[in-house]
Formats: C-alpha cells, sequence, structure tokens
C-alpha cells in the first residue's frame, strides 16, 4: 500500500492496486472532502488557481488538497510515495482516478482524445540524479495509456535556477519561465489541439503556468491543467 506499506491482493488481476481497502476508503474521504473554494467535493472541482488562469487555463482538474502540515495523511503519503519512489502501479492507480475527469472535460469543450495532446514538465537534472526517476513524466505517461492517447510532449529542462518550493510567489513564477523551453519540432502540430498539462502538485502554478506560456504560440485550442492535488494555502491550513 502507498500509504501504511501493507501487503495488496485483489479479485480483478487487470485493476492496478496502490492503497489497501482501508486506505482507499480515506483516500475517497480527501476527494469528497469539500473544497475551500467552491463548496464542491474537491475531485469534482474544476477551478484553476489565479496564476494559471492567468495565463488562460482555466480549468485546474485534481483528486484531492494535499497539506504539507498533515504528513500522516493518506493523501500526504500518496503525494510523498509518488515523489519519492518509483511506483508503476500507484502511477496507474492514479491516472486511472484522473482519466474519466479528463474525459468528461473533453466532452464539454467538445474536443476528442484523437484531438488531444498530454505535456509534463520535466523534474530538473539535479532531482533527476539524486530520485532516478521523473514522477510527472510516469503520471503522464500512464494517462498516456489510460486514455489511448499518443505520445506525450516532454518541454525542455533547463540547467540551473532554484528550487521551487525554496521560493515566494513572485520568485517561482520567475524561475519557472526560465526554467522550461518548448521544443518546435515537438509541439509544430499543436494548433488547434486540446492540450493537457500534467503535474503532480500544483501550490501557486508556476510551473504549469511557465509550460503553458511556452505552448501559447504554438496556437491550441484548448490548455487544461491535471494534477493530483493542490496545495492548501497556508492562511487556510
Amino acid at each position: 500500500c502507498a500509504s501504511c506499506g501493507a501487503l495488496l491482493g485483489g479479485a480483478d488481476k487487470n485493476a492496478p492496486l496502490a492503497l489497501c481497502r482501508a486506505c482507499e476508503v480515506k483516500w475517497d474521504a480527501h476527494k469528497n472532502a469539500l473544497c475551500r473554494c467552491c463548496g464542491y467535493p474537491v475531485a469534482d472541482c474544476t477551478r484553476s488557481v489565479p496564476m494559471l488562469a492567468r495565463h488562460g487555463v482555466d480549468t485546474l482538474l485534481k483528486l484531492t488538497e494535499y497539506d504539507p502540515q498533515k504528513p500522516q495523511s493518506v493523501a500526504s503519503r500518496v503525494i510523498f510515495k509518488l515523489k519519492d519512489k518509483e511506483s508503476a502501479e500507484l502511477q496507474a492507480f492514479l491516472a486511472r482516478e484522473l482519466a474519466p475527469k479528463i474525459e468528461e472535460q473533453l466532452v464539454r469543450l467538445g474536443q476528442t482524445r484523437e484531438n488531444s495532446v498530454l505535456v509534463w514538465a520535466p523534474r530538473s537534472k539535479k532531482s533527476l540524479r539524486e530520485r532516478g526517476f521523473d514522477q510527472s513524466k510516469g503520471l503522464c505517461t500512464a494517462l498516456a495509456r489510460e486514455l489511448g492517447i499518443g505520445k506525450p510532449v516532454q518541454m525542455v529542462r533547463r540547467t540551473g535556477g532554484s528550487v521551487q518550493k525554496m521560493l515566494g510567489q513572485e520568485q517561482r513564477a520567475k524561475n519557472a519561465y526560465a526554467a522550461f523551453e518548448a521544443v518546435p519540432k515537438h509541439c509544430a502540430d499543436l494548433k488547434g489541439k486540446c492540450v493537457i498539462l500534467v503535474d503532480d502538485v500544483v501550490t501557486t502554478g508556476s510551473t504549469l503556468s511557465a509550460v503553458a506560456a511556452k505552448i501559447k504560440p504554438y496556437k491550441p485550442g484548448h490548455i487544461v491543467g491535471v494534477c493530483i492535488a493542490v496545495d492548501v494555502p497556508p492562511q487556510q491550513q
């Protein structure tokens, strides 16, 4: 189990398993907790964060809220596991949870999976050396398989820069914008497409905003943000 470490087993051998039954119940409770912004269950909320909205990403699909002040919660443990240890089972489980929400949003926009492209923001080279994997890439690849969408598009991650979590909101935005670059040959056919930006946790939205800003010159039809969790602002914790 990605939360408590219990051994897993289930009747459906084809279903991705990541949580034991007890932790899955708690996970569902996190998803059904009321959003602090709109009053709907968090997993049903599509409201974006201000920085993302300023860059044309009006929709942010998510599963839960993430409160770093509660490290023992199932939501926190799932995020820690996703970031710190590569797990194909956890990535597949989360992709299966997110896929119906993405499909619903495509219907709302009058788009199809065939006209959609998944994009992730890569980890820094330092983080890749330390962890040995890129959690956003793994999640994005799992979503591509779950949805039947083609190969995801990768941004270029520049070297240097500061660690995002050590910066304030304005510094995060500048640091993120300088960190990513679109590859023309990878983005040449984005015109009119529905671009789905994938990240694990959205705090201020600076990472996905930077990616959206670099993609907008290629004239996508829509840009939708997708994440596992949104960080709870300190004043709301």
